[in-house]
């Protein structure tokens, strides 16, 4: 995937969340857990340019997504 521009990787289980891999691989804190049931937006970032709460989607899912 790439994230703000730049081309990352990382092995990831299957059900690391984007968030928990944008903040714990990549150490990209940024990015705010804030409810961690999906409701609040406080992890929102763009995958695709599609605003996607990343609390709520697989990292696995994004690879070969540009993230923002």
């Amino acid at each position: 995937m790439t994230v703000n521009g730049e081309a990352v990787s990382g092995e990831v289980e299957g059900r690391t969340l984007l968030v928990d891999f944008l903040r714990n691989d990549l150490k990209m804190t940024g990015t705010h857990i804030g409810c961690d049931t999906s409701q609040c937006g406080a992890c929102t970032v763009h995958v695709n340019g599609m605003s996607v709460k990343s609390c709520s989607i697989l990292a696995a899912e994004a690879d070969g997504a540009d993230v923002a």
